[in-house]
């Protein structure tokens, strides 16, 4: 049947299309410039900032030697970051935001005593560095001249701390032995917190609906939520796990690895599957579809087959809610359309400088332009709350990251062909998507496991540059 198939002339015409369209991608000026090699990652490390934070280390090398401290704490696992940051990415799904913050301190002092007593320690630098740096100065900022500045103020501080947190990776993880370890860790804790959303939804509250439309959607009796007590905000943090563990399961060799991650893989979709987040189902579509053109662009047409496929083996709980998108007889549709709304409205007049961090400066503006009276704790969509806290320049900024991040690891992962790569950028790619639908930093902790992705991936790209 297969061959017959391939020898039809709609799989000639599929394939003669795809042919035209990869030609026509691959000899784009803008795809070119994007792709572009020679200045993939190649920073300036003898600017002024350099050499001051080399002389810094320089100085702090040479008070811990005359103190004796790396005598005292040679070979000392307070002198180990990889396995405070080993803790810290296992537990974090798990433990509340002040345990996380917490843990990320230890893992930075770790590190900062690790470089006090190695001689020969360097930084590493990344041109996404100066793009995070710039963030986390934007929130500072902004806490400053929120409307709300005591919140702001307390927010902005755990926010930098969580994104500094990304200069603690880069420069923690030293090697593909330990970069692999952190993967296999980040993957068991999914899985983990899937088994706990699993066993919600068969011997939990079957009662729970809060984040339903009862009147559209009786035959969902719950929505899974796992450890982040929102099924939204669970599918976010699911987002980033679930199409790593593929790329991983394509990559492993063994066939105990690849059960092990065949089994992390089936439990933690069935986990994202029953969150019912439609923004996070548009997500994983997007992020396992990129992925499997990445690996093989036949997987196209595997991928058509199956869409057509779904309406015949979905249950109809799992159809109807997704054919419910941009249904505005949906509360949850028509509640997230009129917070834009109320929130462009809002930007007319502080698209500029945005009104600070939190909630409090969020409804002390927002009512003013609310359509139809909806309140909101947040503008429902990342970047629109970005521009709502940070303004132009906040935005500005993080699409900067984004460009630096993307354009790094994609350049890599052609150049290798390293499907983990891809993976990574497969997972990030879904959290943007689902970012267009919700503010998928509104949790903390997911805020922290983002930027902890981002860091992977640009700690993926300079391993394998070192190792070619």
């Amino acid at each position: 049947m297969v061959k017959i198939f391939k020898e039809s002339y709609v799989y000639k015409v599929f394939v003669a299309f795809l042919g035209w369209v990869n030609k026509i991608f691959s000899e784009s000026a803008i795809v070119n410039f994007f792709i572009k090699e020679n200045d993939m990652s190649k920073v300036d490390t003898d600017t002024i900032f350099v050499r001051l934070v080399n002389k810094i280390i320089a100085f702090m090398q040479m008070i811990a030697h005359k103190i004796k401290l790396d005598k005292l704490f040679e070979n000392s696992i307070f002198a180990k970051p990889i396995i405070w940051f080993t803790l810290t990415v296992f537990l974090t799904p798990f433990v509340p935001t002040m345990f996380v913050l917490a843990m990320a301190g230890c893992t930075a002092l770790s590190l900062f005593l690790k470089i006090c007593i190695t001689k020969d320690f360097k930084l590493k630098y990344f041109k996404t560095n100066a793009w995070v740096l710039f963030f986390a100065l934007v929130i500072a900022i902004c806490a400053m001249t929120s409307i709300s500045k005591a919140e702001s103020r307390n927010i902005a501080m755990l926010l930098i701390a969580f994104l500094s947190f990304y200069f603690v990776i880069i420069n923690t993880i030293e090697n593909k032995k330990q970069f692999n370890f952190i993967l296999y860790t980040f993957i068991v804790a999914g899985v983990i917190s899937a088994v706990i959303g699993l066993y919600q939804y068969f011997f939990g509250d079957i009662y729970s609906q809060a984040w339903l439309d009862s009147s559209m959607f009786e035959d969902i009796k719950m929505r899974v939520y796992s450890t982040f007590e929102n099924p939204n905000v669970y599918g976010a943090y699911l987002l980033l796990v679930v199409p790593l563990i593929f790329s991983m399961l394509w990559t492993e060799k063994g066939w105990k690895k690849k059960a092990f991650l065949l089994c992390c893989f089936g439990i933690t979709a069935i986990a994202l599957l029953l969150t019912f987040s439609r923004g996070c189902w548009l997500g994983i579509i997007l992020g396992m579809g990129l992925l499997l053109i990445i690996i093989d662009r036949r997987f196209i047409i595997l991928g058509v087959i199956a869409l057509l496929l779904l309406p015949f083996v979905l249950p109809d709980s799992i159809m109807n809610r997704f054919l419910s998108i941009g249904n505005m007889n949906d509360s949850s549709t028509s509640y997230r359309v009129y917070i834009w709304l109320g929130t462009l409205a809002m930007l007319k007049d502080y698209w500029f400088s945005g009104i600070g961090l939190g909630e409090t400066s969020f409804n002390t503006i927002y009512p003013m332009y609310s359509f139809s009276d909806v309140p909101a704790p947040h503008a429902h969509s990342l970047y629109l709350q970005i521009m709502v806290s940070y303004g132009i320049v906040g935005i500005i900024i993080f699409f900067g990251i984004m460009y630096n991040f993307y354009k790094e690891t994609t350049i890599r992962m052609l150049k290798q062909k390293n499907i983990v790569i891809a993976g990574i950028i497969a997972s990030i790619s879904g959290f943007m998507l689902q970012s267009m639908f919700d503010y998928t930093w509104y949790n903390y902790r997911v805020f922290f496991i983002f930027w902890m992705v981002i860091a992977l991936g640009i700690v993926a790209t300079n391993i394998l540059n070192e190792e070619e």
